[in-house]
């Protein structure tokens, strides 16, 4: 992966910004039910992870790396599984291609970035490399391929290869997206990468690819608007179905206020009864009341 300078990533914050209006027009309506937390959880399958977004922990690892058959690197199992059916059915169309690259740790990234660091200056490494913590590879969810020959390996011409085109064209029927198209870097913040995949599962490249937007960063804003709309209307159901609880508890509130009333007006009655048999208890025989004073 090639990291451009820091002016590409504030650009990438100024473009994601300027679009978001548009996008939240265009979004569809059939995207993908997400959580808020699946944006920035390492271990979802929509993290992410670019120059201005760190892993965190700096440092993650995934728990459930496996070997990619043919190959000595490690992707996570759905990964892996996705981009060992690529590379078989690429090379069944006739196409020739590996595994270049797959899983790399924090302290992997680290040796690499310090590599080119010392040896070409800082600017440079950053063009070339991406700092540790930023990479999508320590995700186990990001690959790189090429043909076995190792023709256009890791350049840009590789995407005007027959291979190169047949995977532009077919990574999405495995749950791929090249991660870097030509022409985005001022969204993304790397050069165009046609060799570079990752797997963010079928419903979600299918849904981007309808949705028409060019790179993740776009997807993942359309994502995250949806996620607000749901979770607005969410919001407002609740304090309905609490309205309404509250309507139909003031029937029974007010019935048992005038049970109430009823029972203290029946209790009265026979207070008031008892008292007047006692008064009468104490008057003088009603033949005595003839006599006046």
């Amino acid at each position: 992966m090639r990291l451009k300078s820091t002016a590409a990533a504030t650009l990438t914050s100024v473009a994601l910004l300027l679009g978001s209006a548009s996008l939240a027009q265009a979004a569809p309506t059939d995207l993908p039910s997400v959580e808020q937390s699946d944006f920035s959880d390492p271990s979802s399958l929509i993290a992410l992870i670019n120059p201005t977004t760190q892993l965190s922990p700096e440092d993650y690892v995934p728990e459930n790396l496996v070997t990619v058959p043919g190959s000595s690197d490690k992707l996570r199992a759905d990964a892996a599984a996705a981009v060992e059916q690529l590379i078989a059915d690429a090379r069944a169309a006739g196409h020739p291609i590996k595994l270049i690259s797959a899983y790399r740790s924090y302290n992997r990234q680290a040796t690499l970035f310090a590599k080119y660091q010392n040896q070409y200056g800082t600017a440079y490494a950053e063009r070339i490399s991406a700092r540790p913590g930023t990479s999508e590879h320590q995700l186990g969810l990001a690959a790189d391929v090429g043909y076995s020959s190792g023709k256009c390996q890791l350049h840009a011409c590789f995407g005007d290869t027959a291979a190169g085109l047949w995977v532009a064209k077919h990574a999405v029927d495995y749950g791929l997206i090249i991660r870097y198209p030509e022409g985005e870097e001022a969204t993304t913040g790397y050069k165009y990468e046609p060799w570079h995949v990752r797997y963010i599962g079928t419903e979600h490249a299918q849904a981007m690819e309808a949705s028409k937007v060019s790179t993740f960063e776009e997807y993942i804003d359309l994502l995250k608007g949806q996620a607000k709309e749901d979770t607005s209307a969410e919001d407002a159901e609740k304090a309905g179905k609490k309205s309404e609880s509250s309507k139909s508890a003031e029937p029974k509130k007010e019935k048992a206020k005038q049970e109430e009333s009823t029972t203290t007006r029946q209790k009265s009655s026979e207070n008031s009864s008892i008292d007047d048999l006692l008064v009468l208890r104490f008057l003088p025989p009603f033949r005595d009341w003839s006599f006046g004073f």
